[in-house]
């Protein structure tokens, strides 16, 4: 398997020890996580959170929302993990393994 192959795929990712006081921010609470890879570069690589909960503090018009009335809605986002922080990677070769369709994937929800 070649890295090239992991984009679109479901990914066991262990980090190491020096990121950890840092993935609290990126709603990820242990050192290894289950993610769809989304894009590799030189940097590092792209991992999707389908479910990222984001306190919304505007409105459609890009007016200001008052404290009382904000709201938190979940929402996709992409997190950029630099490979320093990667001590490995794991895919499984099974289709339905692949073919999971769940917005909750595995891993930020299962792992908190």
């Amino acid at each position: 398997m070649q890295l090239g192959d992991l984009k679109g795929k479901l990914v066991l990712f262990k980090f190491s020890e020096e990121i950890r006081p840092d993935l609290g921010l990126f709603q990820i609470y242990k050192d290894e996580v289950w993610a769809v890879v989304t894009g590799i570069d030189d940097i590092g690589i792209w991992i999707e959170n389908p479910s990222y909960e984001l306190g919304i503090w505007w409105d459609e018009n890009g007016q200001l929302i008052p404290p009382s009335r904000q709201v938190k809605e979940k929402v996709k986002t992409h997190i950029l993990i630099p490979w320093r922080y990667i001590k490995a990677l794991m895919s499984v070769e099974d289709e339905r393994f692949q073919k999971v369709k769940s917005e909750r994937l595995p891993g930020f929800q299962a792992y908190r």
